[in-house]
């Protein structure tokens, strides 16, 4: 990569760090001359010479072409900032509160209050992640004075790395992934700007816009600094996006699939980001271009006239994709030319979707670009029916499959499970530049496995339990928890970070193999995978296996609309979206799904190993704003409860920004494709709620709010996880079972009742309104249940706890008899 690139991406990166500096009472003086100091004792002074523009950026007149870059970078990524009347806080305003949705009544919201987030080292804890109030002031200074000591401290040691023989590349990764991980809460303005854009989202986009502008003629960037609100092409936009990825995850047999799944999911993370590594690459852009990767896609900022180049990259990739996936997988890659005017008033979230729109057309043209090699795609594959080379998991002819286990496997599969093994127990992600090796004739070559094909891309990936020993090529090593990221220095030829992955993986326990001698594989050992059969078996209740899909609801038009803001009438006054707030919002979004999820889901199998059942929860995938889990089913429902409830506090508790679900329960031998294409169904069966935000869970769409969201107690009547404690606790103290098959009697009879009103067009009452459905079942169900009671006078516990019930329901205009049905299921459930 050329040098004077990187140079004024590191300048980009760094040209507001003594805003960072003056808060925590580092240095005094402009922030421009400040951070100007920062550099030169905290940079290696062999890349000094290249720094003016930390200092210069604000000069009048600016001097020289490399801080007319990065002043224009700096202005282009600055555009989300305005005058405000009254002075801001220090702290960073949650980017939620600037997003405004449209309710299902029309109307527009925003959150209930402002919410910051507070001053510490980016970490999975509560206390880091989730927005508050104001801090008070002594509170910040302490803050900001901590994380700087952080901060300047991980600088030094990168220092003192790349003080004899640096990489300028190297450096540059490292130092953005310190900036994150201390910048991520710093606001990049407040005083007279509203702080919602990160010091550390501000940066980046800062240097990535550097390196794009590096090569505009000196008389461009003269004219847009003059007035930025010009129709002058100033960078491009770039997504790609993965195609097939359902059909290659989930259409494996269950031989090998515990293992084998893991593994998938997490290559496709891999195959992302080698993917993305390779496009920068290509064009000659560092990783701080990079603006977002997960869910399957990445969006980065090129040159203006990069787009030229697409074609022969997009040639590449699918050529090293039909090599190594003989056309199951597909990356479409596509670009949106951005004028300097972009950057204003709103203007980039056309441009957003106008790229979404341009990849959605690619991905329905796979392979064009291979023009008269597509002709090859329907050539027949393989033998067609040699059963000694079919595998039996993906169902694949492959000249290399042997027997492992009673069970044919390919090579690639048996990859993909070695892959999920080693993620097991993990603690670090390598991830190693090396050369590429684009096939020219893609169909010769016989695919082997998930090394060979990132390795084809340039990009070489390994997983350590202990600290990673790597060579002398340019490589990342990524602590996969908080615990183990400072024990690994940087070197100048490693880059040091945390990588956010939800990687909660059941490990099967000697006691476990021998408890269970029929339902684990053969050979299996402990710390292997624990098989879907034994998750099963473990279920409280019933035995089942629990499966989730679940994602955040109008996400797209989240991104699209949600920083326009409106008046009480409805009307449009302004767009506030920019490139900046985009990355923010990417940024927590990921934050939570890559992250936090993968708490909540480590806890619940750290209670399900206390009650002595063993880890209860496997991750299959959790990225962008999409997640799928299996597991034991009465976790599996929980974990989806408690991810919509912290989602609330999260996002600041902003009323339209929610997530659906849907969880179906299988037998842990059933086929796993058909298991994911039922939750997905039911997923959309949630989704298809008025105003989404629900849950489907035993054939029955439930809001979450009338679902049960914090811990509900068995008093808690109003919400089925209330009410379901509270039937399970009757029926424990010796309450009969036949009150569980009356409520849900009472409760069909209603649907039946209001699907037959519905075919006829007739209205019918909502939950939450004073009253539902009259009819018989109603004062039948009344009846019926202080006739129960009745006949439990010589147990008065139970006497009393159905008479509670019926008096409960009645004095409620029976509203739950559209939920008790799925509470009184869901108890009978947990009783089997």
């Amino acid at each position: 990569m050329r040098e004077e690139v990187l140079r004024a991406a590191l300048a980009g990166l760094l040209h507001d760090v003594g805003k960072f500096a003056q808060r925590a009472g580092w240095r005094k003086g402009k922030h421009a001359e400040v951070g100007g100091e920062f550099a030169q004792e905290h940079v290696p002074p062999q890349w000094h010479e290249g720094l003016y523009p930390i200092m210069g950026h604000h000069d009048r007149p600016l001097q020289g072409y490399e801080t007319k870059v990065v002043a224009l970078a700096d202005r282009l990524s600055a555009g989300e900032r305005k005058d405000e009347a009254e002075e801001q806080p220090q702290q960073l305003l949650s980017v939620f509160c600037q997003l405004e949705t449209r309710s299902p009544d029309g109307t527009y919201q925003r959150t209930p209050v402002s919410s910051y987030w507070p001053l510490a080292p980016l970490a999975l804890s509560r206390d880091v992640l989730f927005p508050g109030p104001e801090a008070p002031v002594q509170d910040m200074e302490k803050g900001y004075a901590e994380l700087w000591r952080g901060f300047e401290a991980d600088a030094e040691r990168l220092k003192q790395a790349h003080m004899e023989e640096g990489r300028l590349s190297v450096y540059l990764e490292n130092l953005l992934l310190i900036m994150q991980r201390y910048t991520w809460c710093v606001p990049s303005a407040y005083y007279r700007s509203l702080p919602d854009v990160s010091l550390y989202d501000h940066s980046r986009m800062t240097a990535a816009l550097a390196a794009c502008l590096m090569g505009t003629s000196e008389d461009v960037l003269d004219t847009l600094l003059g007035g930025p609100h010009q129709e002058a092409p100033a960078a491009l936009l770039v997504g790609g996006d993965i195609s097939g990825v359902q059909s290659f995850l989930y259409t494996i047999t269950a031989q090998g699939a515990t293992s084998a799944l893991r593994g998938r999911s997490f290559y496709l993370q891999l195959l992302t980001e080698a993917v993305a590594r390779f496009v920068l690459r290509r064009l000659d852009l560092p990783i701080a271009n990079l603006i977002y990767q997960g869910g399957g896609a990445f969006y980065l900022l090129a040159r203006a006239g990069d787009e030229q180049r697409f074609q022969e990259i997009q040639r590449e990739i699918s050529h090293v994709l039909l090599a190594h996936h003989r056309g199951d997988l597909y990356v479409g890659l596509a670009g949106e030319l951005l004028q300097a005017a972009d950057f204003y008033d709103g203007r980039i979230s056309d441009r957003w979707q106008d790229l979404a729109r341009r990849l959605r057309a690619i991905k329905q043209c796979r392979f064009a670009e291979l023009g008269d090699g597509m002709a090859d795609l329907f050539r027949p594959q393989g033998d067609g029916g040699n059963e000694a080379r079919q595998c039996q998991v993906c169902g694949q002819e492959h000249a290399g499959t042997e027997e492992h286990d009673g069970v044919r496997k390919c090579p690639p599969c048996r990859s993909y499970e070695d892959l999920g093994k080693d993620l097991r127990q993990a603690a670090y992600l390598t991830i190693e530049e090396m050369e590429t090796s684009v096939p020219e004739s893609p169909l010769t070559v016989v695919p082997a496995g998930w090394t060979e094909a990132l390795e084809s891309l340039g990009m070489r990936a390994g997983l350590w339990q202990d600290v990673p020993r790597c060579g002398d090529s340019p490589h990342l090593a990524l602590a996969l928890n908080d615990e183990t990221l400072d024990a690994v220095e940087p070197l100048y030829c490693r880059a040091v970070g945390r990588r956010f992955l939800v990687n909660v993986t059941p490990l099967i326990t000697r006691a476990e193999i021998e408890r269970y001698p029929n339902l684990v594989e053969k050979d299996q050992k402990e710390g292997d995978v624990k098989p879907f059969s034994v998750l099963e078996t473990q279920s409280r209740g019933i035995q089942r296996l629990g499966v989730l899909r679940m994602d955040v609801d109008n996400l797209g038009d989240l991104f699209a609309t949600g920083f326009a803001q409106h008046d009480e009438k409805g009307s449009e006054v302004e767009r506030i979206a920019t490139l900046s707030r985009v990355a923010a919002l990417s940024f927590a979004i990921s934050l939570y799904f890559e992250g936090w999820v993968g708490r909540l889901a480590a806890e619940m199998n750290a209670r399900a190993r206390s009650e002595g059942r063993g880890d209860a929860l496997y991750s299959i995938y959790s990225g962008g704003d999409d997640l799928f889990f299996v597991g034991s089913w009465d976790v599996v429902v929980e974990l989806a409860r408690r991810i919509r409830g912290d989602l609330a506090p999260f996002a600041a508790n902003h009323p339209g920004l929610h997530a659906s679900a849907g969880v179906v329960l299988v037998g842990g031998k059933y086929p796993l494709a058909q298991a994911a294409e039922e939750a997905r169904k039911a997923e959309e069966g949630a989704k298809g709620h008025e105003g989404k935000d629900a849950i489907s869970f035993l054939g029955r769409v439930t809001p979450w709010e009338r679902f049960g969201l914090a811990e509900c107690s068995s008093q808690d009547l109003d919400h089925v996880h209330g009410l379901m404690h509270y039937l399970e606790e009757l029926t424990d103290m010796g309450g009969p079972q036949a009150l569980l098959r009356l409520l849900m009697r009472v409760e069909e009879q209603h649907e039946v009742a209001a699907s037959e009103r519905r075919v006829r067009g007739e209205d019918v009452n909502l939950v939450g309104q004073q009253q539902v459905l009259y009819g018989p079942w109603i004062w039948r169900g009344y009846y019926s249940l202080r006739r129960m009671a009745d006949r439990y006078k010589n147990r008065p516990d139970v006497k009393k706890g159905i008479d509670n019930l019926a008096e409960s329901l009645h004095e409620d205009n029976f509203r739950a008899v559209e939920w008790i049905g799925l509470a009184a299921r869901w108890a009978d459930l947990l009783r089997r």
